[in-house]
């Protein structure tokens, strides 16, 4: 009988085509949801949005012999830059400056940081910009592999869901092309990059999976 229940509840989309897939939530499965890998969100329920390199790096620059500078654009409401290098900083010397609307606030000053990921607490309200200062000396410049920042926002209260991603009680997944199936998963985590919201949007139905 469980069987026949959760099966009742998992349907199929069937279109072969990448890009966003519009599906409209049945009454009585309002969450539903793909494979737990792909990139998916409903419009009626805040998502986990991920800015990544592009979206953060303003610059970076040999700031004088010995010194590397990045500056990074802060999105509101993020709760932590996190960096990754290609190598480790070996025990370089770290600065990291927050600015906001209420001034600067310094998070690290000649903080020795020996591995290749920096995670900085985003500890100033209303922080729009971030300042990250290597001292490398005879390292050699850092490589920055990749920048993230995580924020929680709603789909139907954000500017950065264009229009064609905002039907109400609507699922949206990022599908890479071929069926997939969608299942009732209420706990089921959701999560977007800010890239992937530039995609093609396709409303496409649903058949009950056998």
């Amino acid at each position: 009988m469980l069987a026949a229940v959760v099966l009742a509840q998992c349907f199929v989309v069937n279109d072969p085509s990448p890009g966003w897939k519009q599906v409209a939530l049945p009454a009585a499965a309002p969450h539903l949801a793909g494979p737990e890998d792909f990139q998916q969100f409903r419009t009626s329920e805040p998502v986990r949005v991920t800015h990544e390199l592009p979206q953060l790096l303003l610059s970076s620059n040999r700031e004088r012999p010995g010194v590397h500078l990045f500056e990074f654009a802060l999105p509101a409401d993020g709760t932590t830059l996190r960096l990754r290098f290609a190598k480790p900083l070996d025990s370089a010397k770290v600065d990291a400056t927050l600015e906001g609307p209420r001034g600067r606030m310094a998070l690290l000053e000649e903080r020795r940081v020996t591995g290749a990921v920096l995670e900085l607490p985003l500890s100033l309200p209303d922080a729009n910009r971030a300042w990250v200062r290597i001292h490398t000396h005879l390292r050699g410049a850092p490589t920055l592999e990749a920048a993230t920042l995580e924020r929680t926002v709603h789909p139907l209260q954000s500017n950065e869901f264009p229009g064609q991603l905002k039907l109400e009680n609507a699922l949206y997944v990022l599908s890479r092309g071929g069926p997939f199936s969608v299942c009732e998963r209420p706990g089921q985590s959701m999560k977007v990059t800010v890239q992937a919201l530039r995609g093609p949007v396709v409303s496409v139905s649903m058949a009950p999976a056998r």
